[in-house]
């Protein structure tokens, strides 16, 4: 029986070191300029450390108001929990937003040159497609010229046409009126 007693104690132990190593818990020192950190839980006894405003804290366990902390540099003591807060300063979070306000102004101004060079650009483009639409009603006119001028060319071949078959005609015709003349008179020419 002595030994069952030992084993759950020991195990105790240990489940507590377990419970304490994967959960640890962060807080901060809130907005506070210096607190003292303590060996024992108690106002009495000197500080043998401090901690300053925005200081990140691995929490370990709370106990009469106090809580037990290490420091990122290993200073492992007690500080009163009043002055500490799972969220984080103003100053850490004046400091997170002048960050991302930083990164944000620094993307617009790339954006804005990004958007100088594409107005740019698309002038360039509009200019090109301006003088596109300007050679094209060159070529449009020319074409109507040359459309025009073919026309004219035909004009006067036909009316040439007209005047070669008026003079055929008519010189047809006076060859078969003596034709006929010739015939009615039996051969002989007028």
């Amino acid at each position: 029986m002595p030994g069952y007693f030992l084993f759950i104690i020991i195990s105790l132990i240990m489940l507590n070191g377990v419970t304490s190593v994967s959960a640890a818990e962060y807080i901060y020192v809130s907005d506070h300029l210096r607190v003292g950190v303590r060996a024992e839980p108690v106002s009495s006894v000197p500080p043998i450390g401090v901690v300053f405003t925005g200081m990140r804290l691995e929490l370990h366990e709370r106990a009469d108001g106090y809580v037990r902390i290490t420091t990122d540099k290993g200073i492992s003591g007690w500080v009163k929990d009043i002055y500490v807060t799972k969220k984080a300063p103003a100053i850490i979070q004046l400091n997170a937003f002048q960050m991302k306000y930083d990164k944000l102004k620094k993307e617009r101004l790339q954006e804005s040159e990004e958007i100088n060079v594409l107005e740019k650009a698309n002038t360039l483009l509009n200019e090109q497609v301006d003088d596109f639409k300007a050679k094209q009603r060159e070529w449009s006119l020319e074409r109507a010229d040359l459309i025009a001028n073919q026309h004219e060319d035909k004009f006067w071949f036909w009316i040439v046409v007209i005047l070669v078959l008026i003079a055929l005609s008519f010189a047809a015709g006076v060859f078969w009126n003596k034709l006929q003349v010739t015939k009615r008179l039996g051969g002989l020419k007028v």
